[in-house]
């Protein structure tokens, strides 16, 4: 087994134990959470590919704070050594007028459904993405057919949800959207480094609220 994908593996370790933290905490109600546990449990083999990191992932990985959290500092140092063997996608790479916005937005695809690129392994039951946002920058109002679950990672950032305010949502913060929810977030002075799943639909597409 090659170092890359030694890192690759705890990497997925640590998310599987993220989530079955959350999946075992009675304090938090998360629809279908298990769907992400199996998925991670019954995934394929590790994909072949070449990685593609931009310089600025590895930069704001090593900027964000640690969490004092265990499972949240667990997933953010097994992703700062397993980022530059991540292939990181442009999810809005077809909109060109979100250039700010796309300069400071990276997404990789931990556990992906066999119909999307660019994914380190096929999930079964749901897609598991992890997705970095630069300082200082707006994710606009965006929403899409599969139910999501959100976990802020790391960083103090600002999520709105429908017509709801912006409001502070510190690590180990769980997010939950339906169905065509609308859902933003607004980073502040650091980075945020956020866990997502989608546990249906898992071939939809995001449409930006234009």
């Amino acid at each position: 087994m090659t170092n890359a994908q030694e890192s690759q593996k705890r990497l997925l370790a640590a998310t599987a134990a993220l989530i079955g933290a959350a999946e075992m905490d009675p304090t938090l109600d998360l629809p279908d959470i298990g769907l992400a546990t199996a998925s991670l449990a019954n995934r394929g083999p590790l994909l072949s590919g070449e990685p593609v990191c931009p310089p600025l992932v590895s930069e704001l990985l090593d900027a964000v704070e640690l969490p004092e959290i265990h499972h949240l500092q667990s997933m953010l140092l097994a992703l700062r050594d397993a980022a530059p063997t991540l292939r990181w996608i442009d999810p809005y790479a077809d909109r060109p007028d979100q250039a700010e916005f796309r300069a400071g937005y990276f997404a990789t695809v931990l556990a992906g459904d066999p119909t999307r690129d660019a994914s380190l392994t096929v999930g079964t039951e749901a897609s598991i993405f992890i997705t970095v946002q630069a300082p200082r920058i707006l994710y606009p109002p965006h929403s899409h057919l599969a139910p999501e679950l959100y976990c802020a990672v790391a960083g103090n950032a600002e999520w709105k949800k429908g017509d709801g305010p912006f409001e502070l949502m510190p690590p180990d913060s769980w997010m939950v959207h339906s169905p065509w929810t609308s859902h933003a977030m607004q980073t502040r002075a650091e980075p945020l480094v956020a866990l997502a799943i989608w546990t249906a639909d898992r071939d939809c597409i995001i449409s930006l609220d234009d």
